[in-house]
């Protein structure tokens, strides 16, 4: 990748009068700036917004690498609550951020796109495989970078915010045994991300405490997905005699399979419970209002552009995590203590 130096030596200038060039400075003759950007695009150089940066090793703005594929996310509350707080706190720093959405590009290519940009540092909204993906992780190696709630179970030494998972959904599992429920199938996210993990890790804590069985039959994972949850459910009840209630690791999921329960003639709560995880602002809104758990969304994305800030003013090599308390909203999606 070509450098001033490089852009001096082919237009037979000096190093400085590139770098002035480049962020146009009036003492340089227009003629000299025409052969020094001409030689620039030749060389393949940088945007402009990295040679401003030479000079004041800073460009003020992050990156958010927002990461399904069909940015559908931006429709869904969670996410776009994150962005908005992200956009806020980097606002009130003098930061500006930069969104990258282009489906294009091959994903060997996200610390190139950072550099193009000329970001100082970048938040990580990923789903899916991309949590896992090697070419991700190595922006670690190379800028500062936090992971919003999607980071992978299989990375260390990470920066990353996220709900307390764990904690939150053994308090939901909890409240379900406590109402009488002993067979709870567990619509799980997927099995890369660490928040997902955590969510079954939780389920299975809490049925522990209480002596019941772990039945890894009644985990099975949709991806964070309202359709494949529905044909999950529909699945399950086919296979699965006894269950009584369904804790959902997202408000998504949990809204298709109280679809799936209503078209197998099951009611909600009377004769089934189900709990969703987010607390979407649908959820008290849906019929019948959902029991869920409450993500900080907005203290979140916060959380993680202060983090962000701090590590790009003071890259220290620590890892800095921040886990932001859940807390288990009870609504009719429930209902009320079963009779034996």
């Amino acid at each position: 990748m070509a450098n001033i130096r490089d852009i001096a030596k082919a237009a037979g200038v000096s190093v400085s009068t590139v770098s002035k060039a480049l962020n146009g400075y009036s003492d340089v003759k227009k003629k000299t700036r025409e052969l020094v950007l001409n030689v620039a695009k030749e060389l393949d150089y940088l945007p402009n917004v990295m040679a401003r940066g030479l000079i004041t090793k800073k460009s003020n703005t992050i990156g958010i690498f927002f990461g399904d594929q069909q940015n559908s996310g931006f429709d869904y509350p969670f996410f776009s609550d994150l962005i908005r707080s992200i956009k806020d706190t980097a606002g009130a720093a003098g930061y500006d951020i930069l969104i990258f959405a282009n489906q294009k590009r091959s994903t060997s290519s996200y610390k190139t796109i950072c550099y193009e940009k000329g970001v100082d540092g970048v938040i990580l909204i990923l789903t899916g495989d991309q949590r896992a993906d090697e070419n991700i992780r190595e922006l670690h190696e190379s800028l500062p970078t936090v992971y919003i709630d999607s980071v992978s179970h299989k990375f260390n030494n990470v920066n990353f915010v996220e709900s307390d998972n764990l904690t939150a959904a053994a308090e939901a599992v909890e409240h379900l045994i406590q109402l009488g429920h002993t067979k709870i199938l567990k619509l799980a996210g997927d099995d890369v991300a660490k928040a997902s993990y955590d969510r079954v890790e939780g389920y299975k804590k809490a049925l522990q405490k209480h002596g019941l069985e772990v039945n890894n039959d009644l985990i099975v994972y949709g991806e964070f997905s309202k359709e494949k949850a529905y044909q999950l459910t529909k699945r399950a009840f086919s296979k699965h005699n006894g269950i009584t209630a369904v804790f959902s690791s997202s408000d998504m999921m949990a809204f298709g399979a109280i679809e799936a329960l209503r078209d197998l003639g099951l009611r909600v709560p009377e004769d089934i419970a189900v709990v969703g995880f987010d607390d979407l602002d649908q959820s008290r809104l849906f019929d019948p209002p959902l029991t869920t758990v409450h993500q900080q969304r907005y203290k979140m994305g916060e959380t993680a552009a202060k983090i962000l800030l701090q590590l790009i003013d003071n890259e220290n090599g620590i890892t800095q995590n921040a886990r932001i308390p859940a807390s288990l909203i009870i609504r009719e999606s429930c209902g009320m203590k079963r009779r034996n």
